[in-house]
């Protein structure tokens, strides 16, 4: 007998697809409690380079490192997930448009679920790691991210002063983010690509709290046979030299993640 299920072109699907779709419509998914902490530090620009596309460019050789931890999520029924994110400020110019934002050198997140919609939707680099939720000893906030028991990165940060209220509605003038990320789909059975194109995701993120601090941050240089998949990654990142920390801060925040536009570049 023959298959029964097509698939249509006016549906959107996740995989595995013989179990339905629905109809697109342009999802603007809201995080309703958002626990931040942001490193920057300054990187050797060369360096850098080696992981940023020829179609973007790079705006200064600066790195930022942000965990979230998502609580209040609206599409997961008000469930939470974690995030450890770093990205580099970026141009892009395969097209007249002149966008700026910040480019995904990789995203973990502790939850299958999120990084399904992320990744191959939204081309934004996510994969697995478990984190740790963010803990303090006075004014010091700690967390990690690991594989398997193997901890592989730690951040720390001090806690200083809170930013007066005038400050943060400075901020949040101008709460759009840009998120830069790349989908890529490999052929099957030979080398090349399926699928290879520059993505943008928009984001909003409105600040509640807000605290001035510094940040430090950790690598562990995994062995291969501990993170099959990832030990390359990870070396990459620990061996960009960290120049110097240029600011940090720890914010609690709403997000709207506006799924329905993000696109193709």
């Amino acid at each position: 007998m023959k298959g029964k299920f097509k698939i249509r072109e006016d549906f959107v699907y996740k995989m595995p697809v013989h179990f339905g779709g629905s109809e697109f419509y342009p999802v603007r998914t809201v995080y309703g409690d958002n626990t931040g902490i942001v490193i920057q530090y300054e990187t050797a620009q060369e360096a850098l380079l080696q992981y940023i596309p020829e179609v973007f460019e790079l705006i200064e050789p600066v790195i930022t490192l942000q965990y979230n931890n998502c609580r209040d999520v609206d599409w997961m029924a008000g469930g939470e997930y974690r995030l450890i994110q770093l990205t580099a400020p970026v141009k892009y110019t395969g097209n007249s448009e002149g966008l700026t934002g910040d480019y995904a050198l990789v995203v973990w997140e502790n939850l299958t679920c999120p990084i399904v919609g992320g990744r191959e939707e939204d081309g934004v680099p996510k994969i697995f790691a478990d984190i740790s939720s963010e803990r303090h000893y006075g004014d010091y906030w700690f967390t990690s991210a690991s594989y398997e028991s193997n901890t592989f990165l730690k951040l720390g940060f001090t806690r200083k002063e809170e930013l007066a209220q005038s400050a943060i509605d400075r901020k949040n003038e101008d709460p759009k983010i840009n998120l830069f990320g790349w989908r890529y789909l490999p052929n099957l059975g030979k080398g090349g690509t399926s699928l290879s194109h520059a993505t943008l995701y928009p984001q909003e993120v409105v600040v509640k709290k807000m605290w001035a601090g510094e940040g430090t941050l950790e690598w562990n240089i995994l062995k291969p046979e501990e993170h099959p998949l990832q030990a390359h990654i990870i070396r990459a990142l620990a061996e960009l030299p960290i120049v110097k920390y240029t600011g940090g801060n720890m914010i609690k925040a709403t997000a709207r993640l506006n799924v329905g536009d993000s696109r193709a570049l």
